[in-house]
């Protein structure tokens, strides 16, 4: 039964009078609606009039009791206990709460509720006019013993402060790291919002793709696109926007749209690039920093006023550089970004003005790193993806330089760290995969023989660009299962794997001589990637002297073994050239209109090649002339690894098939494609063909996993 008090609420009808706010939420009892950062949150009925109750007395215990009498009086037929709590779902749902882990709504099992956050009551009663006025000489009788008690009270809080700062180190709460969503599919390009609260990402999942959020602690997400395309989201600094990236064929155009869903705007579009786009707002929420795309391979910083959607370029690298993934400072008065090469493999962090100016460099790892930095909020440290240990993982610099230290808790594969402007918050995208490299047999040319079958399995993330030996007894590969990126070598059968490098660093894209003696492959020393050759089972690498001051890779035997194609981006454009083996003469440049690998046909009449800027297979005559493009494929970012030359043919990852991705066979007598193997999962990248031309290898992805983590008590 109701007590006496229970009946004394359901006879007050007061409450129904004032704004009140909480978190980043508004709610006006007068109107009965509900506003989170300015945007009307869909509340209405019996869940509203249980937030207005708790609303009212805040801390304190809610009975279910008086929730009955004030909204099913003892006159209304109905399930009680199921109506409470469905209006309740629909409360937390509305607030993005948890039951678990609440931050606004507390269950009391069996009892009722209480409201456990703040609440700002900006119509609370002030001191009118009629207020009776205190006596002046009573008040200044007290005025000692008012200075008395606050002094003594600055004293004791002095002390207090004192202590907790002595102890500090010692009540530090530990590290913890959690998932923070788990929705089916691929999670990446987390973002906090500007008050901590929410995190904003893309999910890339059949039907379920686009841009969704979700609240710290909260049990439900938010999805505002549908399109594929959709990436990078960012907060405006308001909370109400978020801008983000949307692909689509050529193209790719920063949109924004509500944080609570709506019509989208699109604020810019221009071409597509293989290289990282990504995006930041200036912390006045006026300009949009974001990586602006030439072509396919050269990006810069630029500066997207919101005002009137002009642009201004921010930086001006060379043209062997690109730059992306811009972070705005705290303050608004720096921007940090990464800035690499046009061949890939290496970038390092720089800062440069918000004005303009020349940017100055942070780090020397000379490796990978992904986009996005992310600032404390304190502007000091900036924390980055970067491999420059091994396996990418993320690490904490000082935005004026020095050493970096890896950031505590985060394992490997850790990438788009965001950090929360309280700062004791983190959130990061970790992606676990495991490739594999499989073999088909061929009955002849256009016919497998068999299933494919797995020759060489991963114990370690990544297996990539197989290629056999000539003799046929022999796979190389690179892979990173102990870190670094290396190259090893096991049996055509995939016994007797050894790893054969040992240079800390990005070694890859391995190609056997014609007399399976050596093996030559990229990899970068110090600023440049250079070519390297190593005699197999004998002696260490030892650099190839090509073309200095340039990226120099992607090496290629011709079929008498006595010249090296390669490609570099010297003078600023990626061009095919070679190089005799026996050290006599300079490298002789091949093309003047692109290209990154090369392969001799097999009567020596033709060079067949990609380029790395535009999809598809090009050839010339070995003695020079001009081009001619013979296919269109294969077609995706790196793809120019993924084909291989077969004696009347090309064979080559084809990603124009549906539903699923094939090993396709281009004929040159008919042009032609015919399909030969149907992929159960995504391709990763690298294909090779026998030398007797039985048996094809590439590599697969056997399995992928992108989740959001959140760091708590990050510092």
């Amino acid at each position: 039964m109701p007590n006496n008090q229970d009946r004394a609420y359901c006879m007050d009808s007061s409450n129904q009078s004032r704004i009140l706010r909480f978190g980043h939420f508004e709610v006006d009892l007068r109107s009965g609606e509900l506003r989170r950062n300015g945007f009307t949150v869909k509340l209405q009925g019996q869940p509203f009039q249980i937030l207005a109750m708790l609303l009212e007395r805040p801390g304190e215990l809610l009975t279910r009791e008086e929730i009955r009498c004030k909204l099913w009086p003892a006159d209304t037929f109905v399930d009680f206990d199921h109506s409470l709590n469905s209006a309740i779902t629909r409360l937390r749902e509305a607030l993005g709460d948890s039951a678990d882990a609440p931050r606004f709504v507390e269950t009391l099992p069996r009892r009722g509720y209480r409201f456990i956050a703040s609440v700002d009551k900006p119509g609370s009663p002030v001191l009118s006019s009629s207020t009776p006025k205190l006596h002046f000489g009573r008040l200044t009788a007290n005025v000692r013993w008012i200075l008395l008690g606050s002094a003594l009270l600055v004293l004791l809080s002095g002390i207090g402060i004192w202590r907790i700062a002595r102890d500090h180190t010692k009540t530090l709460p530990p590290i913890e790291v959690v998932p923070l969503i788990g929705l089916p599919g691929l999670e990446y390009d987390p973002a906090f919002s500007a008050d901590g609260n929410q995190v904003a990402f893309s999910v890339d999942r059949p039907g379920n793709s686009g841009i969704y959020t979700t609240v710290v602690g909260g049990e439900k997400s938010l999805r505002l696109t549908t399109n594929s395309g959709d990436c990078c989201p960012r907060w405006s600094p308001d909370g109400r926007q978020i801008a983000f990236l949307r692909y689509s064929g050529e193209q790719v155009a920063i949109h924004m749209i509500p944080a609570l869903g709506g019509p989208e705007r699109r604020l810019y579009s221009g071409p597509f690039g293989f290289n990282f786009q990504s995006l930041d707002w200036s912390p006045d929420g006026r300009v949009l920093a974001f990586t602006e795309n030439r072509d396919r391979t050269h990006t810069w910083i630029s500066l997207l006023s919101l005002n009137d959607l002009t642009t201004r370029r921010l930086t001006s690298p060379s043209e062997q550089e690109l730059d992306y993934g811009p972070a705005f400072s705290p303050d608004g008065s720096t921007v940090a970004f990464f800035r690499g090469t046009v061949a890939g493999v290496v970038a390092d962090l720089h800062v440069v003005s918000a004005a303009g100016g020349t940017p100055r460099r942070l780090t020397y790892d000379n490796t990978w790193s992904w986009p996005s930095p992310a600032w404390t909020p304190d502007g000091r440290d900036i924390v980055i993806s970067s491999m420059r240990g091994g396996a990418a993982s993320l690490w904490r610099i000082s935005a004026s330089g020095g050493t970096s230290l890896p950031v505590g808790g985060v394992g490997r594969n850790a990438f788009s760290p965001s950090i929360s402007r309280k700062g004791n918050q983190l959130v990061y995208q970790e992606l676990e995969y495991k490739n594999n490299i499989w073999r088909l047999n061929l009955k002849d040319e256009k016919n497998r023989q068999g299933p494919a079958t797995v020759v060489v399995s991963a114990k370690g993330p990544s297996l990539g660009r197989p290629h056999f030996s000539p003799d046929g007894k022999k796979i190389a590969f690179e892979s990173d299962r102990f870190g670094y990126q290396e190259i090893w070598i096991c049996d055509s059968d995939g016994s007797n794997c050894g790893q054969v490098t040992s240079l800390h660093g990005t070694a890859g894209a391995v190609n056997w001589s014609p007399d399976s003696r050596y093996i030559a492959f990229e990899f970068r020393p110090k600023e440049h990637s250079e070519v390297y050759l190593l005699e197999v089972g004998a002696g260490v690498p030892r650099l190839l002297v090509t073309l200095p001051g340039a990226d120099n890779g992607g090496p290629s035997w011709s079929r008498d073994g006595k010249w090296l194609y390669f490609y570099s981006d010297r003078g600023g454009s990626v061009q095919l050239w070679k190089t005799q083996l026996d050290g006599g003469g300079s490298p002789i440049q091949v093309t003047r209109s692109g290209g990154v690998f090369a392969m001799e046909s097999a009567d020596r009449r033709f060079l067949y090649y990609a380029k790395l800027e535009i999809p598809g297979i090009w050839r010339m005559p070995l003695q020079g002339g001009e081009e001619t493009r013979i296919l269109d494929q294969p077609y995706r970012p790196f793809a120019w690894w993924d084909w291989a030359l077969g004696q009347n043919g090309i064979y080559f990852i084809d990603f124009k098939t549906k539903p699923n991705i094939t090993v396709g066979f281009f004929e040159f007598a008919t042009r032609k494609i015919a399909p030969i193997w149907t992929l159960a999962t995504p391709p990763f990248v690298g294909l090779s063909i026998s030398a007797d031309g039985k048996s094809i290898l590439f590599a697969q992805n056997e399995s992928r996993r992108s989740d959001i983590v959140l760091v708590k008590n990050f510092r």
